[in-house]
């Protein structure tokens, strides 16, 4: 065990504490390489995945916000996960130069797992601005201290994810937000203040479009004033049962996506616009069908008015024939009528006229000179 913290001493290696369902997040700066900024402040980029593996766990994310200038691995781990560790690659994009970390994380069971939960859809913020740890307490501060007091000992973050993630649409303007869906939760039940602000945003659940503009709950004032524009079409307030969670680790243990396993996870009803379906519930078009309608369904009708077009030209070819021959005759008649009718005894008939004969050349000359 000596060798092991000199070790860690030496390649500057910290484990990092995380809770069951709690989310947590770790920072990512060029310092845990020891490397000292001498450009530009963008020139690192860092890839972090799960030691001896190409990705991250499902449960884990990775985002690097530009305005901090900071990576932050992000994530909420899921009942019965044990501990793991991490490898980040940075890369100095000036030098070229690569450093390894190997981050441990110990994964520990939380006394009091939420059984009571609100979502959440900020639409003027981005996953990298609800990781602060300040905007995260003004957002609990809100139900901790007006709406929901009963959970003040214990409301933490449950779940964290972009819109766009889970379905949403990109915004029009690029320097608006793109929306972060998240949820708080607690052992103690809702209060009535939560339960009637459910029962007055419930008619905007049958739209199929929420409008962005809309803001008459009687408490967006609150969340306003703390800098958080709700999209109060995705308000929901569920109940977590033990064997949702359960049935969501075996969904993660046979590979389902991280967005999937989070609507298990926590009881999502099936008319939620953001949950992504996983990849076995995804229908499997045949295009049996199609090829059948659109190549075999035209040959066949043309097959078919082929066949019945010879049919008609085979039993009517004899009668064609006698028609024909009727009429080629009565066309041979007509000749032989017009060749009787250039007989010269007939009125009409006229003698060639003569050749044209002129007057002498020398004639004409001689009456000339006369």
């Amino acid at each position: 065990m000596f060798y092991i913290l000199i070790l860690l001493s030496v390649f500057g290696v910290n484990a990092k504490n995380a809770n069951m369902t709690e989310l947590f997040v770790i920072p990512i700066h060029p310092q845990h390489f020891n490397w000292t900024l001498k450009g530009a402040v963008d020139e690192f980029s860092y890839h972090p995945s799960l030691l001896n593996a190409p990705d991250l766990p499902q449960w884990i994310h990775y985002v690097y916000s530009k305005v901090h200038h900071t990576g932050y691995l992000y994530g909420v781990p899921p009942i019965n996960q044990h501990n793991l560790e991490l490898e980040i690659v940075g890369l100095n994009r000036r030098t070229y130069e690569t450093r390894r970390k190997v981050l441990p994380v110990n994964v520990h069971r939380k006394s009091e797992v939420a059984k009571y939960e609100a979502q959440l859809k900020i639409d003027n913020l981005n996953v990298e601005d609800m990781i602060d740890e300040n905007r995260q307490r003004r957002l609990l501060d809100v139900f901790k201290l007006k709406l929901w007091p009963e959970s003040k000992s214990d409301l933490y973050v449950t779940f964290l994810a972009s819109a766009v993630q889970l379905g949403a649409r990109l915004p029009l303007k690029p320097n608006e937000g793109e929306g972060v869906v998240l949820r708080v939760g607690s052992q103690f039940e809702f209060s009535s203040a939560l339960i009637e602000l459910q029962e007055e945003v419930k008619p905007l659940w049958k739209l199929i479009s929420c409008p962005r503009d809309f803001k008459r709950t009687t408490v967006d004032r609150l969340f306003r004033e703390e800098g958080f524009a709700l999209d109060w079409c995705a308000f929901r307030l569920m109940t977590v049962k033990e064997t949702d969670r359960s049935l969501s680790q075996q969904h993660s243990s046979h590979g389902e996506s991280d967005l999937m396993e989070s609507h298990l996870t926590l009881g999502l009803g099936q008319n939620d616009r953001w949950s992504r379906p996983a990849k076995s519930q995804i229908p499997q078009r045949s295009y049996v069908h199609e090829f059948a309608f659109t190549i075999l369904v035209p040959m066949l009708v043309m097959i078919l008015l082929v066949v019945l077009l010879s049919l008609i030209l085979c039993f009517h070819h004899e009668g064609m024939d006698e028609a024909s021959s009727e009429y080629f005759e009565s066309v041979f008649d007509i000749f032989e009528e017009m060749r009787g009718a250039s007989d010269c005894n007939t009125v009409y008939c006229r003698p060639n006229p003569p050749p044209y004969s002129g007057p002498n050349r020398k004639q004409v000359v001689a009456e000339w000179l006369a």
